[in-house]
């Protein structure tokens, strides 16, 4: 799964092979896009009444689609977004510009706050270890949590609640259960899927499950969620969706891929036919695309044209030629 030297970045069109990104991993079924078994919500309580079909992306509907894609469906209009800073092992690291970044990192934050405070790597203690305790966010709130460790198997499992959490601006609130891996002699941990339900911003509700591994470079999120809007009270969907984060000394490169559910025009599957770039100085991408398809072979792109500037151009009859443009458009207004 993360094997670097040999990451394969097959994006454009080749749909019957597997997309290896060397974090998360996705497969396509060899039909292609077109082909999707609708999942099955079991695993969550808040209802999606929008449509299920498979979006065609017209005029009207384009960049719509595209930027929702972009955002997961986790748009925050109106708020300035905040300077990259590379994601480190403290609680000290900036939220990326990346809305559907924002969650992953504030749970991967918390997380290596507890692995800081817990006391796993003491010898002579038990098989099974029971730690709780409370922390204080890095601009206010609290987090709870108690978590067992088995330190024979290294799986751990418990409950985190957050109380108005603060994570350098980013404020989440709801309980969520959670398991995974750490590693026995240094108590860091390498994997964990959290379970929740109304998980909360100012912007959004979330109800699903995140799972991040954070065992190696890139993290990897990975979505299967609804996300309420607080203000208009509509559902988006994110079925597998998921988020490679790669850090470098200047910068960071991020690809995204799964499948979301907009309400009034059904879903898409999207990919990065070249990984979004942002520089450590920027708050938008520098360069990137997004690749979304939809029904009738149709498709768009959203293109990052530079840390200012975006476009987006769409396939509208499905013949392969990207005649609809948006013209360029400005990050700040997105």
């Amino acid at each position: 799964m993360k094997n670097f030297k040999f990451l394969i970045l097959i994006i454009l069109f080749a749909f019957s092979l597997p997309y290896m990104y060397g974090g998360c991993v996705v497969i396509y079924s060899s039909d292609g896009f077109d082909s999707i078994e609708e999942p099955k919500d079991e695993e969550t309580t808040k209802d999606y009444d929008g449509s299920t079909a498979q979006a065609a992306i017209t005029p009207l509907n384009a960049a719509a689609l595209a930027a929702g894609a972009f955002a997961g469906g986790l748009s925050n209009a109106g708020t300035a977004p905040q300077s990259l800073k590379l994601l480190q092992r403290t609680d000290s690291s900036q939220i990326d510009v990346f809305r559907p970044l924002q969650y992953p990192l504030v749970l991967a934050h918390g997380l290596r706050r507890i692995e800081s405070d817990a006391e796993l790597n003491i010898s002579g203690l038990s098989k099974v270890v029971t730690e709780s305790s409370s922390l204080r966010g890095g601009c206010g709130g609290e987090l709870t949590y108690t978590l067992t460790f088995d330190r024979i198997s290294a799986n751990f499992s418990g409950d985190i609640l957050f109380a108005d959490y603060c994570d350098d601006g980013v404020v989440i609130s709801g309980d969520t259960d959670i398991d995974g891996t750490f590693e026995t002699g240094s108590g860091v941990f390498t994997t964990a899927t959290f379970i929740f339900d109304d998980m909360a911003d100012e912007f959004h509700t979330l109800d699903g499950e995140i799972t991040l591994d954070l065992s190696d470079t890139p993290l990897c999120a990975t979505f299967t969620a609804y996300s309420q809007d607080n203000q208009t009270g509509e559902v988006y969907r994110l079925k597998n969706y998921s988020i490679n984060l790669f850090e470098f000394f200047d910068r960071v490169e991020i690809e995204i891929f799964g499948t979301f559910y907009h309400p009034d025009d059904g879903f898409v599957r999207l990919t990065t036919p070249e990984p979004f770039i942002v520089f450590e100085n920027d708050d938008w991408p520098a360069s990137g695309q997004l690749l979304i398809q939809g029904g009738s072979d149709t498709a768009a792109h959203l293109i990052a044209v530079d840390p200012a500037h975006y476009q987006i151009k769409a396939d509208t009859d499905g013949d392969g030629i990207f005649e609809w443009d948006s013209v360029i458009l400005n990050w700040a207004d997105f």
